[in-house]
């Protein structure tokens, strides 16, 4: 099945609409580019990718908790609940033929789902940790596809994850990334557009640090430009811009 098949099919399951309006359509990648880069301070950075996990219901899953411990309705198997704890949410489709968008919420109750054999490759504590990830369902009609830091919703292409300490890169920071304009990218449900090279600092992750950010993909499970998304050994220029203009429109994007 081609990636606009799969997408097309993806968008009648889960019933994605998307508004018409530059300052709340995630797809109106409209911004001109800055005319004078050498005002506006340049990073060096690296990045990498995550994205809202698709998955169905399991009625002999794992059932999502909330942070008392409560099931919130859904259940995952043990793969999609571990991938759904890793990557922060997931869109569920449900028997009935609805869907449920969920949100990861850090809360320290009992171990409940060991993910070690899936991730051999984080730490020992985020390994650890991960077995008490709780869940609450979103409600919002505007939020697509789950939220960042600050109950920020996320945009697909938009949104960037970045150190928790704030450092180098502020959250609800503006920044051009010359490599990233010009790109031509589909979504999961096959709409195709051309990126102007703005993203948004709309989240934060404890594996971010530094000059890495974590690009936000929305349904899209595969790095849409490895020499970006790429790791380390993949370094970029990027630029804070101070264009209040844009990183208000943004801002209110990312507002639910």
């Amino acid at each position: 099945m081609s990636i606009k098949t799969a997408g097309l099919a993806l968008a009648l399951a889960f019933g994605l609409v998307f508004a018409a309006s530059a300052k709340d359509d995630p797809l109106a990648f409209c911004y001109d580019e800055p005319k004078d880069l050498s005002k506006h301070e340049r990073l060096e950075l690296w990045g990498t990718f995550y994205h809202t996990k698709v998955a169905q219901n399991s009625k002999d899953g794992f059932a999502l908790l909330d942070e008392h411990g409560k099931p919130i309705g859904p259940k995952l198997s043990h793969e999609d609940w571990c991938k759904a704890a890793l990557e922060g949410a997931a869109a569920i489709a449900m028997p009935d033929g609805s869907k449920i968008i969920v949100n990861v919420r850090d809360a320290g109750g009992p171990s409940q789902v060991n993910c070690d054999s899936f991730f051999p490759h984080l730490s020992a504590r985020a390994r650890s940790g991960m077995r008490h990830t709780r869940f609450f369902k979103i409600t919002s009609p505007k939020v697509k596809y789950g939220y960042g830091i600050d109950d920020m919703p996320l945009s697909a292409f938009r949104s960037v994850a970045v150190d928790r300490r704030q450092s180098p890169i502020r959250y609800r920071s503006l920044l051009f990334i010359p490599e990233l304009r010009g790109r031509d990218l589909v979504l999961k449900d096959g709409t195709a557009f051309t990126h102007d090279g703005y993203v948004f600092a709309a989240d934060t992750g404890s594996g971010v640090k530094g000059h890495h950010i974590d690009f936000y993909t929305g349904f899209v499970d595969k790095n849409p430009f490895p020499d970006l998304a790429g790791g380390a050994s993949h370094t970029f220029k990027a630029y804070i811009i101070t264009d209040e203009n844009i990183r208000q429109q943004l801002l209110e994007l990312h507002t639910d």
